[in-house]
């Protein structure tokens, strides 16, 4: 059995609002540049401090979120991603093994880098 993220995803109240917990946040650095990276949703941020990335991580994400909620594409986005829908309106991630097989990146982060592990929770609107 492949291990799966505990992250978790669902739509609360129709297309317009969203909850994710548990969201994997790889938090990594490149020359002095800080990133993080969620694997799950294959979304980065970036600064030259933790709080620049991790406030470049948020405002991309938060875009993503809302132009896909607006369009009503967040569910086909999520599957493309490789998360599986459990119930109507309940999404989980795919495996890690299965992301790092499907991004070369990502399995190239996982070998090269020092990285630490973090989590955040998402809800849409805010």
């Amino acid at each position: 059995m492949k291990p799966q993220l505990k992250a978790s995803g669902q739509f609360i109240d129709g297309p317009h609002q969203a909850q994710f917990n548990n969201v994997p946040v790889f938090i990594l650095q490149e020359n002095n540049t800080i990133i993080c990276y969620s694997p799950v949703f294959d979304l980065s941020g970036y600064g030259y401090s933790e709080k620049e990335a991790w406030e470049s991580l948020t405002t991309g994400m938060n875009e993503f979120l809302k132009y896909t909620m607006n369009k009503k594409t967040l569910g086909v986005e999520l599957m493309k991603l490789g998360w599986k829908q459990q119930k109507k309106k309940k999404f989980i991630p795919p495996a890690m093994s299965e992301m790092v097989k499907k991004r070369e990146y990502l399995s190239e982060i996982m070998n090269d880098h020092n990285f630490r592990k973090e989590s955040m929770d998402i809800e849409l609107p805010a």
